[in-house]
């Protein structure tokens, strides 16, 4: 079966199409270091191998008479040496038509995607298809039962379908909104620069200390950044508004999809400082129960009917492009993006063929800069060890210094890098 000529962009993607800008850019990062330094014509090789398994991946933003869609065209983004700030915004002169770049750094190969194209497990799931493209280009063995995406092989319809449409239900009725969230404060960063921060955290420490609160890995991490922001703003005396930390979920573990678009939703944690002290125990409890309370396909189907219904709304279908924009960027800006405080999202572990895993050294993962919330965190896992990243467009804030020494009170030791 041939690839589509043109795709309707998912429910997220026409959000983020909307909003993408020299601030909030959209994009995103996803990279892997080697143990050895990256051969650049054998990448180039391995990109022009893979991008025909990656249809979806294979296009570009078109702006119409009302909605945007993203149309084919053939070939395949060239590799070029890193030498910019991550996540900067995606410019035809410099990265033609494409939604993506990949760049060589070192021994570094990192992918930035715009979450135009998809989230951050389908970029994962690119990442792993191009590693194992190059590293067998070099010699090292794929397995052919190994669940990655090799060239040559047929793609799957369903994995370039819009899977917030197929699991809408019209007749869920919507939440209700949350409350305007704390806003974290500090200096803005010059346009299309970035703030990174890498702590390198072995998983056995963090899990003890999952363990001993009773809660997943996720709500440990999600509560300690509710307690970092909550350190950070007590020094300008009582905060006036919740403390909201936003956790994507990844919708593929719930609903029967192999989207490798994007289907995640949000769930928030909350805590008010109004209602008087928090102890790390009690910011702990609240993030677990409310994090388990909304993680379900009965709450995320409230999500789901949410965001779709309103793009199947007959007046805003017919609303021209040119004044959809503006008008989702000042809702993102004073309705949406004002309801959260922070993000973090766990992109899990990634797990290897034995071949394939004795050439990597770690994978990495860059939050895309939001003028939301300034600052978020991203974390992914490998073997024994955590990359927790803090990055944004605000400087001075403390907040990495606050979520990092946290960690160490808790007896989990932690490698910090900057860049």
């Amino acid at each position: 079966m041939s690839a589509p000529a043109w795709y309707r962009l998912d429910n997220a993607a026409r959000v983020f199409a909307a909003l993408a800008g020299r601030r909030t850019t959209t994009v995103f990062r996803v990279a892997v270091t080697l143990d050895e330094p990256v051969d650049r014509p054998t990448l180039q090789a391995a990109v022009d191998a893979i991008m025909p398994r990656f249809p979806g991946f294979a296009v570009r933003l078109r702006a119409g008479l009302f909605w945007h869609a993203l149309v084919a065209i053939p070939g395949a983004p060239t590799v070029r040496e890193e030498r910019d700030a991550p996540c900067r915004r995606l410019h035809p002169r410099t990265d033609g038509p494409w939604s993506l770049r990949v760049l060589v750094f070192d021994r570094r190969i990192s992918l930035e995607i715009s979450h135009v194209l998809t989230d951050g497990g389908g970029a994962i799931g690119f990442l792993v298809a191009l590693l194992a493209e190059y590293l067998a280009r070099r010699g090292v063995p794929v397995p052919d039962d190994a669940g990655i995406a090799r060239p040559g092989e047929p793609p799957d319809p369903e994995e370039w379908e819009d899977a917030y449409r197929r699991f809408h239900d019209p007749r869920v009725p919507r939440p209700p909104p949350g409350p305007r969230a704390l806003r974290v404060r500090g200096d803005r960063l010059p346009v299309e620069e970035l703030s990174v921060v890498h702590g390198i955290v072995p998983v056995g420490p963090l899990r003890a200390a999952s363990r001993e609160h009773g809660v997943s890995l996720t709500e440990l991490l999600v509560a300690v950044m509710a307690a970092a922001i909550l350190d950070v703003a007590a020094r300008e005396g009582r905060p006036r508004r919740p403390i909201v930390v936003m956790t994507p979920v990844d919708l593929r573990r719930m609903f029967p999809s192999r989207t490798r678009r994007n289907f995640f939703l949000a769930v928030r944690a909350e805590i008010d400082p109004r209602l008087g002290p928090w102890t790390f125990e009690d910011i702990v409890h609240d993030v677990h129960h409310a994090i388990r309370g909304q993680a379900t396909a009965r709450s995320i189907r409230r999500q789901i009917r949410r965001h779709v219904g309103a793009e199947r709304n007959p007046f805003i279908r017919h609303v021209p492009l040119v004044l959809k924009i503006p008008v989702k960027r000042w809702l993102y800006r004073h309705r949406w993006g004002a309801r959260y405080t922070s993000a973090l999202s766990n992109l899990g572990r990634i797990e290897l063929p034995p071949a394939l895993d004795a050439r990597v050294e770690r994978f990495e993962v860059v939050p895309n800069p939001s003028t939301a919330h300034g600052i978020g965190c991203a974390l992914i896992g490998h073997r024994d060890r955590l990359v927790v990243t803090i990055a944004g467009i605000l400087v001075g804030t403390g907040l990495e210094r606050a979520f990092l020494t946290r960690l160490r009170r808790m007896g989990v030791p932690v490698r910090v890098e900057t860049g």
